[in-house]
């Protein structure tokens, strides 16, 4: 006769249909479903078994002997199956309808029949017709239902994958930082999908799968922005180190830093396959951020070092030593992420001035030297060449006492006078 089966009864046992003299030839009902489905409702006919309706025509697809057509009502869908039916060569035949797919259920129950009406997005309409009066009225708030919740987690899913193709574009594009708000937007999404798919029957996994293959795809996508965005930034502080722009180019790798990080932990947990070379990048970054860190203070030391191994007097390499070590006191004044004590390098400085002042004396006493020996050998372009240079070596003395109140300028002055009497 057919009717309403019960459910929990199948999935238990299985005892449905054996091979033969069951209800489906060969299979059992559960043999159908896959992974963690399970069916709510379960009903059979005997001889009805299903009437397909597209546009104008109709077909009706009737069960063998022995056998009957089955409706099972699951957590993921709405699944049709004729046992053995003869136009088949006695094969089963079933219809699978996703709860995304189906646009309406009806129910009809009278005294000598019922009728479960399933209507397609497709415009697909199937009748499945039950002897006798069956209230189906639960299986109709059952599909309404699952329907709601199915479409629900779908729009968002289906929004989620728009703002992943973005995503992708962005980054295929070389600016992953374009993608922030649809990263944001994305996960919001798969949030709420989660959210929709827990509140229907405690989740089901075809749900979460769904919700599982974007939040993959969405970590993957992440993890490749991370690491495009880190490398860039190690390109913008590779050419800001080169300039000598040390605070630009720490600010560069430290967010470098932060970029591999994030994507070394999004690897980690989601066992990417790419793990390890991430882990290598990010060590070449750490490695360039505490270089950077010690970068400026080497600097000056060199350029000290170079000033003191100077055979003869050279005021240019102790004044390249007071500019560098007077840009990197600066760094450290301003940024305390830097090596080195700012106070100790201004001591520095005033004895570098102190030696570049003696360094112009030193020249101008040896100018002034070759002045007098080529006005004696009776070479006055070339004496008052030497004059000049003489003059110039003491206007810088003077100004640098000035600059760095070290010194006395006005006794570079006197120098100067002297100088103009004797050329």
């Amino acid at each position: 006769m057919g009717g309403r089966l019960d459910a929990e009864q199948i999935l238990r046992s299985g005892s449905d249909a054996g091979s033969s003299g069951g209800y489906l030839r060969g299979k059992r009902l559960t043999d159908y479903f896959e992974g963690s489905e399970r069916p709510a409702f379960v009903l059979s006919n005997e001889t009805k078994g299903i009437k397909h309706e597209r546009g104008g025509e109709t077909a009706v697809v009737t069960p063998g002997e022995d056998y009957q057509a089955v409706a099972a009502v699951t957590n993921e869908r709405v699944l049709l199956v004729v046992g053995g039916n003869d136009e088949r060569g006695g094969r089963n035949r079933e219809v699978s309808l996703p709860y995304t797919e189906i646009r309406s259920i009806e129910t009809k129950t009278g005294v000598f029949k019922s009728r479960l009406t399933i209507t397609a997005r497709t415009s697909d309409t199937y009748h499945f017709v039950l002897s006798g009066r069956e209230a189906l009225d639960e299986v109709e708030a059952y599909v309404e239902r699952a329907i709601a919740y199915w479409v629900a987690v779908d729009r968002r899913l289906e929004k989620a994958r728009d703002h992943l193709s973005t995503i992708e574009s962005t980054i295929e594009a070389g600016d992953p930082r374009a993608a922030a708000d649809a990263y944001r937007r994305t996960q919001e999404l798969l949030d709420q999908a989660s959210e929709v798919a827990e509140a229907f029957e405690s989740g089901t996994r075809a749900m979460e799968r769904r919700i599982d293959q974007l939040e993959t795809r969405l970590t993957l996508t992440e993890i490749r922005g991370h690491r495009l965005r880190g490398r860039q930034l190690a390109e913008t502080a590779t050419d800001a180190r080169g300039e000598d722009d040390y605070e630009a180019a720490l600010d560069a790798y430290t967010t470098a830093k932060s970029q591999y990080e994030r994507a070394v932990d999004l690897a980690a947990a989601s066992q990417n396959r790419d793990a390890e070379k991430l882990r290598s990048e990010l060590t070449d970054v750490s490695k360039a951020v505490e270089e950077i860190r010690t970068e400026p203070l080497l600097r000056a030391m060199n350029a000290c070092a170079e000033a003191i191994q100077a055979d003869e007097p050279a005021p240019e390499r102790w004044r390249t030593a007071i500019d560098v070590c007077h840009d990197v006191h600066g760094i450290l004044h301003r940024d305390d992420r830097f090596d080195g004590d700012p106070a100790a390098l201004r001591f520095q400085i005033e004895w570098l001035v102190q030696n570049c002042l003696n360094a112009h004396e030193r020249a101008a006493e040896q100018a002034v030297r070759a002045g007098e020996e080529y006005r004696e050998q009776g070479d006055d372009e070339a004496g008052r060449n030497a004059f000049e240079r003489a003059r110039e070596h003491l206007r810088r003395a003077r100004d640098l006492a000035r600059e760095f109140r070290s010194g006395v300028p006005a006794r570079y002055e006197t120098a100067l006078e002297t100088v103009y009497q004797a050329a």
